[in-house]
């Protein structure tokens, strides 16, 4: 339907240019006043306020994951124990056409073990018989050349490095040491300096600056927080430096959620609960590029409380956050902090009911994208042997349409939502919207936001109705917008009943 529906209005974009007349737009000056350069093909989201100038009757919503219920892959093989953790999303492998993860187990003498997939949904535990694990080699664990026993975390395909290093990965419980793989299977511990962590951390390829990032976990304001560590060969690591942790309204927030938990009797409720206890922290976050910024789901530990010795620790939940930046060090807490991934109530087939904990980075399929996580169904359960049994955790899949963290959006009354002044190479520019109850209307105004340009009128546009992950703006009497090609110009939305996710320019 949203590809049909798209296509009708192209097809009357291009008849209507046909019966009227084409105006032509002379330059503005430009150097009066700042102007963004918007790259061809780059969606500008609605995250921040970087692309934004006045806002009329619109707000900001964030939309959460909608989840699949039951888990995609399950601890259900005897080296996993009751519990798996996957912290990294999957790596394409092109040549051999599949989705590849790799997970932690939590069953004895815990391992990291490899699983694939050709549809992202239907995963195979191939038997690897690489690592011996209670006299028996019938599983799918991986290892580290000379070290059984190491534990390897954050294992990726690499499409910038050569055959040898193809895949990256780290070992190590407290601090993180590089490891490399022509397969993925077995590594090589690289002789460089370590970087300094607590039990997690994240790893990923920052393609906007052609360097890997890691992020880990160490002390800071109110207690975890989470630090920035950069490489540009993998084997030479800045100082980890704190980008993010909790504030003061952090707590708050944090407390209420406790409390909400708390009174809701179809939600797993902390087995520890006191209130002069109570503390929110950030336990990590992965980072990921999307349309040419930077996104982090952080996960928030709200602690209900401390756990009594000789088990210690806290009680309380972990859920998923949405951050957002530029540069790496300033970030946007986004969408009035909400939650991005909650913990789901109890007795829907899914375990993600205590814990959750995303992957480094989704995937897309199709014209969504795919949010891996771990989710785990308590933090703490009492009088259990050891901390393994204490809970079950699997891989749950979230999903959400392209470019939909955030949208504006406008009531029945209508809105406004006008850019800043933008100048773009190209010959249209495209929205994701969904008007399905309403729609969007749009006209071309100065640069300064002063007057419309002539025949790029709010009149002489031709409204967007429906749910499109790609709708182009179109004004009669023109094919396309390439008129306004290297122009200082403000595109002016009128919204009604409507939620607007991103705009681009197209060459």
């Amino acid at each position: 339907m949203r590809a049909h529906a798209q296509s009708v209005i192209r097809a009357f974009c291009a008849v209507a240019s046909l019966f009227v007349g084409s105006s032509t737009i002379s330059g503005t000056g430009t150097a009066a006043f700042e102007s963004l350069d918007l790259p061809s093909g780059r969606h500008q989201l609605f995250i921040d306020d970087f692309v934004l100038g006045n806002l009329y009757r619109v707000e900001r919503v964030i939309h959460p994951l909608r989840k699949s219920g039951s888990p995609v892959i399950r601890a259900d093989i005897p080296t996993d124990g009751t519990a798996i953790e996957m912290p990294d999303g999957p790596s394409w492998d092109a040549h051999a056409k599949v989705w590849k993860v790799w997970y932690w187990a939590n069953g004895d003498h815990a391992g990291t073990g490899y699983a694939w997939s050709k549809n992202g949904l239907d995963w195979e535990k191939p038997n690897l018989g690489l690592v011996e694990r209670n006299g028996d080699r019938n599983n799918n664990l991986i290892t580290v050349k000379g070290e059984p026993m190491a534990f390897i975390q954050h294992v990726f395909l690499d499409p910038t490095a050569s055959p040898e290093r193809r895949y990256k990965a780290m070992t190590g419980p407290h601090s993180r040491q590089p490891l490399v793989s022509a397969d993925g299977f077995v590594f090589t511990r690289l002789n460089v300096p370590s970087i300094p962590s607590r039990d997690t951390s994240h790893l990923t390829w920052d393609s906007l600056q052609e360097q890997y990032l890691m992020t880990v976990k160490l002390p800071g304001p109110f207690g975890r927080a989470v630090f920035l560590s950069l490489s540009r060969d993998f084997e030479n690591w800045t100082t980890p430096e704190l980008i993010y942790h909790a504030d003061a309204i952090d707590q708050a927030l944090g407390a209420e959620h406790i409390r909400e938990i708390e009174a809701n009797s179809r939600m797993w409720r902390p087995t520890i609960n006191r209130p002069s206890e109570y503390k929110t922290e950030i336990y990590n976050m992965p980072i990921f590029v999307y349309q040419g910024v930077y996104v982090g789901l952080p996960t928030y530990f709200e602690s209900s409380g401390m756990i009594p010795l000789p088990r210690g620790n806290q009680d309380g939940t972990n859920s998923v956050k949405l951050s957002f930046s530029r540069d790496l060090r300033t970030w946007t807490r986004v969408g009035n902090r909400k939650h991005f991934i909650p913990v789901s109530e109890m007795g829907n087939g899914s375990l993600d009911t205590g814990q959750i904990l995303a992957a480094s980075h989704p995937i897309q399929m199709g014209e969504e994208l795919w949010f891996y996580y771990t989710g785990i169904d308590v933090r703490y359960r009492p009088n259990t042997p050891n901390i393994n049994d204490e809970f079950h955790g699997a891989i749950h899949l979230g999903r959400l349409r392209l470019d939909g963290f955030v949208s504006l959006r406008a009531g029945i009354e209508g809105g406004i939502i006008e850019t800043r002044a933008v100048k773009f190479e190209g010959g249209r520019i495209y929205v994701n919207t969904d008007a399905a109850q309403g729609g969007i209307e749009a006209e071309i105004i100065d640069g300064t936001g002063r007057s419309p340009r002539p025949g790029w009128g709010r009149g002489e546009f031709i409204p967007i109705v429906g749910d499109h992950l790609r709708a182009e703006l179109c004004w009669k009497g023109h094919d396309g917008v390439k008129e306004l090609a290297g122009k200082v110009i403000r595109i002016r939305f009128y919204v009604k009943n409507a939620d607007l996710y991103s705009f681009w320019p197209e060459s």
